[in-house]
């Protein structure tokens, strides 16, 4: 080739190369990088076929992958093998992409993830089979196979369908949301539907709601939970169960620390059976008004009634077993450390029958 011909040659490929990278203002992307390009012309579209490395920006938006096909009329791209999308602090990725220019969304499928993160640390992500990111409003939708973690949080949530809008901080989970506390004890609550509202610090968990810690669990049809004071509140027939007990009332409030319950109140209509031993001896149980649970590495501790309109207590001790029934305005009950009955105090107005021993006693104040 003569020095005119490779000029002429080396003209056209600037002018070439100079006109896509140009071209963000009519097509909307700019090409930084292909192993191979071809350009086709087919019913009045223009469609560009990238092969290898691909490194291209759409939009404000840098996109890498293996291949992709940039669609003039359409002004949609499609990425393949190994899609990643980088917007400004935002990530996303999956094995196949389609980019929309007009409404600013992106579909990813296969191995689909979402990342959100601050400057210097990743604060959420988002796997599943099926995402899209919305552009313009800031907001993500997710299908099936969903991992959702807060990493700051330190929670993770699975469940079917999840959408987050990050302007206000609003995420919804639906299909058998399980939302597990990643931190020094595992906590678990299960739920037909979440919402979380991370700026209000709080979350709500809808329908057969069950909260789960190693050796607990507490049942109802609502729960809000507010994560400053580590509270949850549980309405419509909540329930609590352990290995030896079992309580109910109209109101659940529970209090935890370290991802297990530290305290249960029990508002209104409160009933509560128990063993001192699983399997030994006769049950136990409280009817109150109100009633305040005190729980200790999942053991029972302390109680405390008010409005006690009846109650049965047996306490065994070798061979001795005092049976107690009382009535009374206020009861404690005071557990050792395997949870059989060391001290029982009852308050005012006291009917029914009850009985002293060396070690076990009941003191009526």
């Amino acid at each position: 080739m003569n020095l005119k011909c490779f000029g002429s040659v080396l003209a056209v490929l600037i002018m070439w190369c100079s006109s896509l990278v140009m071209s963000q203002g009519r097509n909307h992307y700019i090409l930084k990088n292909a192993n191979l390009v071809k350009i086709d012309v087919i019913e009045n579209d223009t469609i560009t076929t990238l092969k290898g490395e691909v490194d291209l920006i759409y939009n404000d938006i840098e996109f890498f992958a293996d291949n992709a096909q940039i669609f003039q009329k359409d002004r949609k791209v499609k990425l393949f093998g190994n899609v990643r999308a980088i917007d400004d602090t935002l990530e996303a990725g999956a094995q196949k992409a389609i980019y929309f220019h007009k409404d600013a969304i992106l579909k990813l499928n296969e191995d689909a993830y979402f990342i959100e993160n601050s400057q210097d640390t990743l604060l959420k992500k988002i796997t599943a089979d099926f995402i899209e990111y919305q552009k313009e409003n800031k907001k993500v939708h997710a299908l099936n196979n969903i991992v959702a973690s807060d990493f700051i949080e330190k929670v993770v949530c699975t469940c079917g369908k999840f959408r987050y809008d990050m302007d206000t901080d609003y995420g919804q989970a639906r299909e058998n949301p399980v939302l597990t506390f990643k931190r020094d004890n595992e906590l678990k609550i299960y739920s037909k539907q979440m919402e979380f509202y991370a700026k209000e610090k709080k979350f709500t968990a809808t329908y057969d709601v069950k909260v789960e810690t190693e050796d607990t669990q507490a049942t109802s049809n609502f729960l809000i939970y507010f994560n400053d004071e580590q509270k949850a509140v549980m309405l419509g027939n909540p329930q609590f169960k352990s290995s030896l007990s079992t309580a109910t009332a109209e109101e659940f409030q529970v209090f935890f620390k370290d991802e297990k319950i530290k305290q249960l109140l029990l508002v209104k209509d409160a009933n509560i059976h128990f063993k001192e031993e699983d399997s030994i001896g006769k049950e136990n149980y409280l009817y109150a008004e109100k009633v305040r649970m005190e729980i200790n590495n999942d053991k029972l501790t302390y109680m405390e009634a008010h409005k006690v309109s009846r109650s049965f207590f047996e306490q065994r001790k070798d061979k001795d077993i005092l049976e107690n029934k009382l009535e009374t305005l206020k009861l404690q009950v005071f557990f050792d450390e395997k949870e059989n009955i060391q001290t029982i105090i009852a308050e005012d107005n006291i009917k029914g029958t009850y009985s002293f021993s060396r070690s076990k006693q009941i003191i009526e104040k």
